[in-house]
Order: structure tokens, then sequence, then C-alpha cells
């Protein structure tokens, strides 16, 4: 077998640790621009989160009492696992109040948007407090797990400085420039995220034999630490106790605005900072949406490729935004804000894209960047309508079915739905409130709710990635068997 197969992530290529900044107090934001932002190099500033708030306040307790009854997103412990952690209020969505009541014990991981209710007690860092930092903030997100938490090797689309506020991290990172041995999964046209095919666990140099030359740095981020973190910049990261996170999300323009960076400055409270998408704690989330500015500039680019002057804005979508028609759902979305009640007017040209107030470009970020998991009812974008129907038409076939049994159905595997949306559901269908029955269900409309289409036009590709993966999976398997038995040979 090849040296190093089956062994997990760290075991080759080590190229040492990362940057470390130990007095983040002599960077300015010029500095901190120019040295690393600029030239997408990662770097740990020790010890700059301690000057936040959260850092000192932030316990399971002080999060109950002051902001229990906000709403966060939820995940398994393990990244891109099948397995949709599902409380009182949702699929993939819950209260901080139940979540930190269940999460030391159950498979459940927050990673959400920052509710606006926290900002107070966040800081913007004096070294991204100027200009070209200062207003380039696209969201704030928050990871809280109780420990055991892995993710896959992947990379992120934004800029981001990611702050532990407790606990301990282990990162290993890998250069976007070793892209062509990471065996990166197949993506949608225009994602910037993405992830390794490769199984970090195990590493499979028989399916995976380029994977052997990546060379990669390591890290491991302590309480108070913040980590700078390029976009698009692979990385895996571990995590063995109890820890608290926040990143701050932000792009930057080709053109740098550098008023104000050239002095170290001072941190400032987070409600005072403007940002590109807030959360204020319920409802729809816009967590990893589109920037609003790539967008503009987009825009203005498939503009310049074709046109100069004035066209209708009939003409522009049809000859142009025709470039998003092999992904259904953005072509959608995209139709709906420039041929809808639109505030693009009938005509377009390069002045008047300058123009467009910012929610215009806000408006084509969420329609092309509509995630289902943002969603409080995300349940009706996961369970399929016939096969919840078909499967309470069984269960019901010979008796009615009462609430107790109704609810098994529904909130136990394969569908794993909320009780509240149990509760909806029983409400909508019973007659008497007491028991539903096989013909209420085969006559109901309530289960037309389910299995809303998003269609990013990713299913095929989805099936091709994961096709890989278990062949991957099935390779290694199969080596191990294989040598099992060549050692027995050798005996």
């Amino acid at each position: 077998l090849p040296e190093g197969h089956g062994k997990p992530l760290g075991e080759h290529n080590d190229l040492g640790t990362l940057n470390i900044e130990d007095d983040y107090t002599k960077l300015t934001p010029k500095s901190f621009y120019e040295k690393y932002v600029s030239t997408r190099t990662p770097v740990i500033l020790r010890n700059l989160a301690k000057t936040f708030p959260a850092y000192h306040k932030w316990t399971d307790d002080y999060i109950k009492e002051n902001f229990g009854e906000l709403e966060v997103r939820l995940e398994a412990k393990k990244e891109k696992e099948t397995y949709t952690p599902v409380s009182e209020i949702g699929m993939g969505r819950s209260t901080f109040k139940e979540f930190l009541a269940r999460y030391k014990t159950d498979n459940m991981y927050c990673v959400s948007e920052v509710p606006g209710p926290m900002y107070k007690d966040l800081e913007m860092p004096a070294i991204m407090n100027c200009g070209g930092l200062g207003n380039a903030l696209a969201e704030m997100n928050i990871w809280i797990n109780s420990g055991g938490a892995k993710s896959i090797i992947h990379k992120d689309a934004h800029n981001q400085l990611n702050c532990l506020l407790a606990g301990s991290k282990d990162w290993i990172f890998i250069n976007n420039s070793y892209n062509e041995w990471i065996y990166q999964a197949e993506e949608v046209d225009g994602d910037q995220g993405g992830f390794s095919l490769v199984n970090p666990e195990a590493i499979n140099y028989i399916t995976f034999p380029d994977f052997k030359k990546v060379p990669w740095t390591y890290s491991t981020v302590h309480a108070g630490d913040c980590l700078y973190l390029p976009p698009r910049y692979y990385h895996r990261v571990k995590s063995a106790d109890r820890n608290f996170a926040v990143s701050f999300l932000f792009g930057t323009s080709s053109v740098f605005n550098m008023e104000g960076c050239d002095t170290t400055g001072s941190s400032v409270n987070l409600d005072k900072v403007p940002i590109q998408w807030k959360y204020p704690g319920h409802g729809v989330m816009s967590m990893g949406n589109d920037s609003p500015q790539e967008w503009k500039e987009e825009i203005t680019r498939l503009f310049k490729e074709s046109y100069s002057g004035t066209v209708s804005i009939d003409a522009f979508y049809n000859s142009v935004l025709r470039a998003y028609s092999h992904i259904p759902a953005v072509e959608s979305g995209l139709q709906d804000v420039i041929l809808g009640d639109s505030i693009m007017g009938d005509y377009i040209s390069l002045e008047k894209i300058e123009s467009y107030p910012i929610e215009v470009w806000k408006a084509l970020a969420m329609a092309a960047s509509f995630d289902p998991s943002n969603h409080p009812d995300a349940e009706l974008y996961h369970i399929d309508a016939y096969e919840v129907q078909t499967a309470f038409q069984t269960a019901a076939y010979y008796e009615d079915l009462d609430f107790i049994k109704f609810m098994k159905v529904y909130t136990s595997v394969p569908f794993n739905g909320s009780a509240r949306m149990g509760k909806q559901l029983f409400a909508k269908i019973s007659k008497n409130g007491k028991t539903v029955s096989y013909e209420q269900l085969a006559m109901t409309k309530a289960f037309t709710v389910f299995g809303k289409v998003h269609d990013r036009g990713d299913g095929d590709m989805h099936k091709r990635n994961n096709e890989i993966i278990e062949k991957a999976e099935q390779d290694m398997v199969n080596s191990i068997d294989e040598n099992a038995s060549s050692l027995k040979i050798e005996l």
C-alpha cells in the first residue's frame, strides 16, 4: 500500500505552522491589509478576541438568559453528514435555549448567523475599522459545539476573521494553488466555496494518488485568538472540547479604500458597523448569500461585454442573463428581480447600473444564492410530498391515527420532521381534532407544501460527487482486505 494510505490528514508533507502575530496591536489596518489580506496569507492574531465583551460574558447561562428565544441554524457535528438535527421549532433550527440544553449530549452543532441582539457584545477590531475593511463586512456567523466536531476539507467564498471565544480548534491549511491535486467536488458554476472529495479521516491514496503531493500547514487556535483566513483557501478544522467562535465575513473591492487605514485606530461596537446582511434572530437568514457588491460588478461586466449606451431591460435580460439559464433557480430569481416589479426600470445603462441603490444588488444576491437551510420551514424543502403522504396513508390503512400515532410517523425516520410542523399538519387534516382517517389523508392538500424544489441544476452533479465518494470508500475497504490477506500469506 502507498505510504500513509488510510491515515488521517496531517501525516504527510508538513510545511510547519502558520504565520502568527503575537502582538496584534503593532498592526494598523493598512499593514494588516497589505501584509495578509491583499496577499491572501493566513495569520493568527493572538489574544485579539479578548477585547470583546463576549469573551468574558458568553457562558451558556448568560446566552440562555439574554438570548434564549433567538433562533439559530443547526448541523450535525460531522460536516456533510446526511442527518439534520431537529428541535421543537423545526428541522435544522432551534432556539438558543433548547440548543444549549441539548448540545452536550446530542449530535448537533450551532452554525448560524449571529442574531442582531448579540452584536452589543461584539466589536469590530481596530485592524478592520477603516474605509476599505470597515465598509466590507458581509455577515457575522457563530459556531458553538460541545467538542468532537470535524469538518471536511473545504474552502469558503469570503475573507474571514474567525475569533475563538472559548475552547480550542486544530486547523490544517492548504493553499488553493494546489487545487489540481485536491480532487475538488464538482460545483455549480459561479460557486466560490467548495470541498474536496478526499476523506480527511483516512486518506485514500489509491483513488486519489495526487493528494500525496499536497503540502499543508498546521496551527492550534486558542480561546481569545483570531484567525484571518483568505477566500477560497482550503482548510480542515477539528475541535476536541467545548468551543464558541464568531466569524467576520468580508469582501474587498478591486480598488481598495485606504481612508483612515494608516493609523492604529480603535475597535468599535458591532452595533455601529454597517453590515450587508443582518439577521434579527427570527425568520429567514441570509447566511452564505452572495455579495451585493460582487453582483453589481457582475452585472456591469455582463453589460459591457454586449452593449454600450442604453438598451431595454428585456433585451438585456434575454441576451445577457441567459448566461445563467443552466441554473434554473438563479435564472428564475434574476428574472423576478429584473423583469418583475422592476426598480431597475424599463431600460438599463452603465450610468443607471452605477446609480441603483444597494437594495437592487441585495435582491439579486438573495435570489441567486437562496439556501433552503436559511428558511425557518427548511423541512418543507427536504421532505418529499408524495413520500410523506404515502407513509401516512399506509399507517392509517387499517385504523385512524390519533395525534400520538400521527406525530410518531412524522417525527421518526425517514422524515425526522419537527413537532411544530407535525402539529400544524394534524390541525389542517383532522376534521374532529382527535384523529385522521385514510380518506382524509388521501384527499387533503396539506401535503402540497412539501417538496418545494429550488433547482440549482445540481442534482446530477451531487450524484456524480457521491458516486466518487462511494467508490473511494469501497476502494479503501478492498485495499485493507487485500493488505490483510497478503500479510497472512507472508506469515
